[in-house]
Parts: structure tokens; sequence; C-alpha cells
């Protein structure tokens, strides 16, 4: 059960997987849940989420839309992953490239340097410091360009308990993005490139 603050948004937070979107709400493909309509006050709504699953397939529609990207932009994370990819024997191995790159020199801050036209070059290469949406867009362009489907997830990671009400209290500071790579016999696959 879920009591959300009013967003101006038609996102609806809920855990994964959801088995159902709640009353009055829709749930995509992708397993987003949205509202009808924007939340413009307190919206309370219940949902039922298996926490423990496993997406067999991946039809080639979800696929093609994992593996997109836009053409002209980032030849140089484009060329890295393409090296990366020529050398690994399995998807495994160029993820773990791809946070190898992460662990060296890389810093987290709320007040990234500002980026160009080639926002993931920029960040890779030159300012090296962002938040996670910065660590999270890098990664998944990077497994793209090497042929492996990502995609971005927005969330909340952590929030406070609170044993006298029995609830859970997430904050829009809790925010956090990471990525989820798609793995032959293993379905999506969250990583999170910030914490590298």
């Amino acid at each position: 059960e879920i009591s959300l603050e009013p967003t101006r948004q038609r996102k609806l937070p809920v855990l994964d997987l959801p088995l159902a979107p709640p009353e009055d709400a829709m749930r995509n493909g992708d397993f987003v849940v949205s509202s009808r309509s924007d939340v413009t006050v307190l919206h309370r709504y219940r949902a039922t989420s298996a926490l423990d699953y496993r997406i067999e397939r991946l039809d080639s529609i979800h696929r093609d839309r994992a593996l997109l990207l836009p053409t002209g932009f980032n030849p140089r994370a484009a060329l890295l992953a393409q090296q990366w990819r020529a050398t690994a024997r399995r998807d495994e191995d160029v993820i773990q490239a791809a946070l190898a790159l992460f662990r060296e020199n890389f810093s987290y801050t709320l007040n990234a340097p500002p980026i160009g036209r080639d926002a993931m070059d920029d960040f890779l290469f030159e300012t090296r410091a962002g938040y996670c949406e910065h660590f999270s867009s890098a990664f998944t362009v990077l497994m793209r360009a090497a042929g492996i489907p990502a995609r971005i997830v927005i969330g909340y990671q952590g929030g406070y308990w609170n044993p006298l009400g029995n609830y859970l209290v997430v904050r829009q500071s809790d925010a956090h993005a990471w990525s989820e790579v798609w793995l032959d016999g293993r379905g999506w696959v969250r990583i999170d490139p910030t914490g590298a």
C-alpha cells in the first residue's frame, strides 16, 4: 500500500515486478505503472508485486529498443565499447570492463561539470564526475554500443523505516538511477555503475 505525495507526473512507484496495475492505472510492456492522469493530490493505491521473478525471453521489439543509440553521438564511447566487444568472450566480460573503467578516478557529485553534445564522451573521458544519471547513462550507452541490450531504471534506493507506525518513508532524496542489462538465460540483471 502506497501513499504518494503529488508529483504532477503519471508514474506510480511499485516494487519489482508488478503483477497487475493498481485500480485506475495501467502497466506497459516494460512493467512501468502509470496513473491515467497526473498525480496532483495525495494518491493512495495498492499494488501486488513478485519480488522473485525471471523474464525468460526478450522479444525483438524490446531488444531493438534496448540496443538503440542516436546516430553520430558519443563516438569515443562507441569505439571503446566496440574494442571491448572484439576481445570479450562473454557479455559479462564487457560489463566487467565497463565497471573497471568507472572504478578509475571517477567521482560522485551533485554539482556535475557541464557536458556538451557528446555528453557521455565528455563524462567518460573528460569530466569523470557526475551523479547517478551520468553513471547509468554512460554505462547503458557503452553496453548498447557493445551490442548488449541495456536500459536505465529510475527509482528509489533506501528509505527510513518507522517501527512505531510500521511503514517505510521514501523521500525524493532517495531517488536513484541504475542500469539493467539483458543476459540470455538470466533476463534483466541490475547493475549499479554509480556504486562501482
